[in-house]
C-alpha cells in the first residue's frame, strides 16, 4: 500500500511540476509579446513579478528581456544589472543576434571590467572597486589555449610577471615579480577559496591534478595579500572558482589523446532542484613524456666556468652521468587524477575533493641520465615526485539585515613522496673541487675504469600531514554621515601535525640499503598551531574616492620552537570616476613564513625565524574603451623583499634565510573582443635593483633563472557560427627573454638565450552539444628551456611539439 500511495505522489509531484512550467513558459511569452508592441512597462511587471518562478533556460531569457526593455527605456542600470544576471548563469552566453547596445554590454561582463570577484576582499566587489592588479582568466580563455594546458601554463599565459622556472625536487614551480623559493611556496593556489598549498612544505601545485574543465574561471590577485589570506600569499593567490550546477547544466564528457601516448580524460555533472545545486567533476591525465638524449638540438654543458651550446653528444663536467636519456612531463604509474563535488543548499556549501599526481624524475640529482624501467617501484611507483590531497569544507554564510556572518569548518590531508635517483651508472667525469678518482664510461655503457660501486643509487621518502581548521567572518554596511562604507572582520585558527615520516635508501636498482620508518624525532617535532584575527574596511570617503585599508596578525605555535609573530598591513587609494576606468595607489606587506620541511627535515641549521618577507608599491590604471572594444590594465610596481631562503651548493651554508632583493617593473594587459575576433596581450618587465645572499648576479644586476622581459599574444577568431555549426581558430605566441643561469660574480656568460614559441588550435562545434578540437602545441618543435637557482648547473630543456585530438558530449 506504501508503494501505491509512493507512485501516486510521484505522479502528482510530475504532474504539479508540468503544469508550473507551463505557466512558467505562459507568462514569460505573454510578456515577449508585451516587448514586442512596444509596451515595456507591462512586459517587465509580468517578469518581475514571476521571476522566482522562471527556471533554467527560462530564467535566462527572462532576465535578457528584462536587460532588452530597460535598455528601450535607456535605464542603463537596470539594463547592466539583469545583464550581469544573464552572464552568471551562463558565462557563454552568445549575443550576436541581440542589438548592437546589447552585445556591447555582454562583451563587457565577459571582458572583466565589471564582473563581480571575491577574492580581493574577501566579498563580492567589481574589478574596478579591487584594492589590488586582478587578472581574470575566464573558461573560454582556457578552453582556447588548448586542451593539453595545464594551471601553471595557463597562469604563464595570461598573467604578466608569471613565469615557469625550475625547482630543486623538479616540480613545476613559478616565479612572480622575479623572485621564487626552491619550490612553488610563494603563491597561494585556492579552489573556491579554500587552500590547496601544503603546510609540510607549502608548495601549491600547478600541474595536472588541478581540472581544468570544472573551471568558471580564475581569479589572480597580483601582488601581496597576506592582509586577508596570511601565510604563503607572498607575492601572487590564485583563487579557482569552480561551476555551479546552475552553469554546468547538464553532463560532459571530453577525452584527448595526444603526442608521447598522452591521454586526458574529463567529467563534469551540474544540476539545481528545488534550492539546492549541485556539481560534480573527474579528470584524469596520463602521459609516457618525451624521452630525449643529450646529444638532442641545441644543448647546454657547463665546461671549465664556460656555459657553451653544444649540437653533439657531451658530457656535464663535475657531475655523475649515466645512461644517454632523460624524461619531460611525464605522468605515469600513478595517472594524474582530479574528481570532487560542491553542494549549495540555503547557505549552506559543502566541498569534497581528491587530487593526485605523480611527475616521472627528468634527471638524475646529478644531472645524469637515467633508464627509468630499470628501477623497482616503491608504492606502484617508480622515480619520480608525487602529491595526494584530500581537502573538505563545511560553510554556512548567514545575512542579518545589513550585516552577513559566515563560517567555515575545514580539513586537509596530504600524503608526500620523493623517489630520487642519485645516478644510474657509477661515472663520475673530470672533477673540479678536489676529488681524487675519475670513473668513465663509455657510450656503449662499459666501464673503462672500475669501481666496487654498483651504480643505481636511489633514495625514497615519504610524508603524510593533516590539517584541521576553521575560520569565522562578518561584514557589515554602514554610513557615517554622507559617506558609506563596509568593515569585514574574522578569526582563524589551524592545527598542522606530521602523522608519519618514512625513508629508505638503496643501490643496484631494487636493493635497500637502509630504511627509517615512522621516525619520531620529525613527527613529535611536526606540530604547529596558528591563529589569526584580521580586520578590513571600505570606505567611500567620495562617491568617486575608495579607501581600502586592513592587517592581519598571525601567531605560529610551534613544537619545541619559539612563537612567530607577522603583522601584515595593507592601504589602497582608488579613483573610481565611472565603470570604465579606475586608478589604484597601494601599500602592502605580506610574508612565507618557512615550512617545516625547510626548517627541520631538510636540517637547514642556519636559518633565522623571521619570515620571508615582501613590501610592495603599485600604481595600476584599468579600464575599458567601449568605441575600441577594447579593455586596458598597467600597473607599476617596486617590490622590497627581505629573509628571502637561498640555496647553494657551495659556500658557508647550504640553506639561509638572510636574502634580499629589490625591483621594479611594469607590467600590461590589454584585450580587445568585437563580433567574431579576440585578441589577448600581456607583457611583463622587471629590472633588479639590488640584492644580497640570493640568486643574484651582482656585475650584471640580474637575479638568475628568470627572463627580466615576456610577452604573450592570443587570438582567436570565429571562422563560423550559426545556430548549428561553429568554427573556431586560435593561436598562441609567447617571447621569454634571455636567463641568467648562474650567480657567480665573475661569470658573465652564462644565458639562455631568449625564445619565440607558438601555438595553434581548431575547434568545431555541433549544435552546442557536440565539439571536436585540434591542438598543436610548439608548432616549429623549437628547443627552449627554463633555469632554476644556482644548483641548478644546467639549463632544463622542456617538451618539444606536442599534438593532441580531443572530443567532447553534452548532454
Amino acid at each position: 500500500m506504501k508503494k501505491i500511495y509512493l507512485i501516486l505522489w510521484l505522479c502528482l509531484f510530475s504532474l504539479c511540476s508540468h503544469a508550473q512550467e507551463n505557466n512558467a513558459r505562459q507568462i514569460f511569452n505573454q510578456a515577449e509579446s508585451e516587448y514586442d508592441v512596444g509596451r515595456i512597462d507591462q512586459a517587465i511587471q509580468l517578469l518581475q513579478d514571476n521571476l522566482e518562478g522562471f527556471e533554467g533556460n527560462l530564467k535566462q531569457s527572462a532576465y535578457r528581456l528584462l536587460a532588452l526593455c530597460y535598455m528601450s527605456e535607456d535605464r542603463d542600470e537596470e539594463a547592466r544589472y539583469y545583464a550581469e544576471q544573464l552572464i552568471k548563469l551562463n558565462n557563454y552566453y552568445n549575443s550576436t543576434d541581440d542589438p548592437a547596445r546589447f552585445q556591447d554590454i555582454i562583451n563587457q561582463l565577459k571582458e572583466g571590467i565589471v564582473t563581480t570577484i571575491t577574492t580581493a576582499s574577501s566579498q563580492s566587489e567589481t574589478v574596478n572597486e579591487a584594492p589590488v592588479p586582478i587578472t581574470i582568466i575566464t573558461a573560454e580563455m582556457i578552453e582556447e589555449l588548448g586542451y593539453n594546458k595545464n594551471l601553471g601554463q595557463i597562469l604563464a599565459a595570461y598573467v604578466p610577471g608569471v613565469v615557469e622556472i625550475t625547482s630543486f625536487e623538479e616540480e613545476d614551480n613559478l616565479s612572480m615579480h622575479g623572485a621564487y623559493s626552491s619550490g612553488q611556496e610563494f603563491i597561494m593556489i585556492m579552489e573556491n577559496g579554500h587552500r590547496l598549498n601544503t603546510r609540510f612544505n607549502n608548495v601549491g601545485l600547478t600541474s595536472y591534478s588541478i581540472s581544468t574543465e570544472k573551471i568558471d574561471h580564475i581569479e589572480v590577485l597580483r601582488g601581496p595579500a597576506s592582509s586577508l589570506y596570511g601565510n604563503v600569499a607572498l607575492s601572487a593567490v590564485v583563487n579557482i572558482i569552480t561551476k555551479s550546477g546552475r552553469t554546468a547544466e547538464g553532463v560532459k564528457v571530453k577525452y584527448g589523446y595526444g603526442s608521447f601516448n598522452t591521454h586526458r580524460a574529463d567529467l563534469t555533472m551540474g544540476t539545481q532542484f528545488m534550492d539546492a545545486d549541485i556539481f560534480a567533476w573527474a579528470s584524469i591525465y596520463y602521459s609516457d613524456g618525451q624521452k630525449r638524449r643529450f646529444g638532442d638540438g641545441k644543448g647546454y654543458i657547463l665546461n671549465s666556468h664556460v656555459f657553451t651550446p653544444v649540437e653533439e653528444y657531451g658530457l656535464y663536467k663535475n657531475t655523475y652521468y649515466g645512461p644517454d636519456r632523460f624524461y619531460l612531463a611525464g605522468y605515469k604509474d600513478a595517472p594524474a587524477y582530479d574528481f570532487g563535488v560542491t553542494f549549495r543548499l540555503r547557505g549552506f556549501d559543502l566541498m569534497f575533493s581528491k587530487k593526485n599526481v605523480k611527475k616521472v624524475l627528468p634527471k638524475t640529482m646529478n644531472y645524469g641520465g637515467y633508464e627509468y624501467d630499470r628501477f623497482y617501484a616503491i608504492n606502484g611507483v617508480k622515480p619520480g615526485q608525487g602529491s595526494g590531497s584530500t581537502h573538505a569544507e563545511i560553510s554556512y554564510t548567514r545575512q542579518f539585515r545589513n550585516v552577513n556572518l559566515n563560517a567555515s569548518l575545514y580539513s586537509d590531508w596530504y600524503t608526500l613522496s620523493y623517489y630520487d635517483v642519485e645516478y644510474d651508472s657509477a661515472v663520475f667525469v673530470s672533477p673540479v673541487y678536489g676529488e681524487d678518482e675519475t670513473y668513465l664510461q663509455d657510450e656503449n655503457g662499459n666501464v673503462i675504469m672500475e669501481t666496487n660501486d654498483k651504480g643505481g643509487r636511489f633514495s625514497y621518502s615519504a610524508y603524510k600531514e593533516h590539517t584541521m581548521g576553521g575560520y569565522a567572518r562578518a561584514s557589515a554596511d554602514y554610513l557615517l554621515g554622507n559617506m558609506k562604507g563596509n568593515v569585514l572582520t574574522g578569526v582563524q585558527y589551524e592545527h598542522f601535525s606530521l602523522q608519519s615520516a618514512f625513508v629508505l635508501g638503496g643501490e643496484q636498482y631494487e636493493k635497500v640499503r637502509n630504511v627509517f620508518l615512522n621516525i619520531d624525532e620529525i613527527t613529535q617535532a611536526g606540530k604547529e598551531k596558528s591563529l589569526s584575527l584580521f580586520i578590513q574596511d571600505k570606505h567611500y570617503i567620495l562617491t568617486r574616492l575608495i579607501l581600502n585599508a586592513g592587517f592581519r596578525y598571525d601567531f605560529k605555535y610551534r613544537q619545541e620552537e619559539d612563537v612567530v609573530r607577522n603583522f601584515s598591513p595593507r592601504l589602497a587609494l582608488m579613483y573610481v570616476p565611472n565603470e570604465r576606468f579606475s586608478l589604484k595607489l597601494s601599500y602592502s606587506e605580506a610574508f612565507a613564513d618557512l615550512s617545516f620541511f625547510n626548517r627541520y627535515v631538510s636540517k637547514t641549521e642556519f636559518y633565522t625565524m623571521d619570515p620571508q618577507h615582501l613590501s610592495a608599491i603599485q600604481l595600476t590604471a584599468m579600464g575599458n574603451i567601449p568605441t575600441w572594444h577594447l579593455k586596458y590594465d598597467a600597473n607599476l610596481f617596486f617590490n622590497r623583499y627581505s629573509n628571502l631562503m637561498c640555496w647553494q651548493e657551495r659556500g658557508e651554508y647550504s640553506g639561509k634565510n638572510i636574502g634580499k632583493l629589490t625591483n621594479i617593473g611594469i607590467e600590461g594587459i590589454a584585450r580587445y573582443a568585437y563580433k567574431r575576433l579576440s585578441a589577448y596581450l600581456s607583457l611583463y618587465y622587471c629590472k633588479d635593483l639590488s640584492s644580497d645572499s640570493y640568486y643574484y648576479n651582482k656585475s650584471l644586476k640580474m637575479v638568475c633563472g628568470v627572463p627580466h622581459f615576456t610577452l604573450n599574444l592570443h587570438g582567436a577568431l570565429q571562422l563560423l557560427q550559426g545556430k548549428t555549426h561553429e568554427l573556431k581558430i586560435y593561436g598562441h605566441s609567447t617571447y621569454s627573454g634571455r636567463q641568467l643561469n648562474f650567480m657567480e660574480e665573475e661569470v658573465d656568460d652564462f644565458y639562455v638565450d631568449g625564445t619565440l614559441l607558438f601555438d595553434f588550435g581548431i575547434k568545431y562545434c555541433y549544435k552546442q552539444w557536440m565539439q571536436f578540437s585540434f591542438d598543436c602545441e610548439n608548432i616549429f618543435d623549437t628547443d627552449h628551456y627554463i633555469c632554476g637557482p644556482n644548483y641548478q648547473y644546467v639549463p632544463q630543456i622542456q617538451r618539444g611539439r606536442t599534438l593532441m585530438a580531443s572530443f567532447s558530449i553534452k548532454i
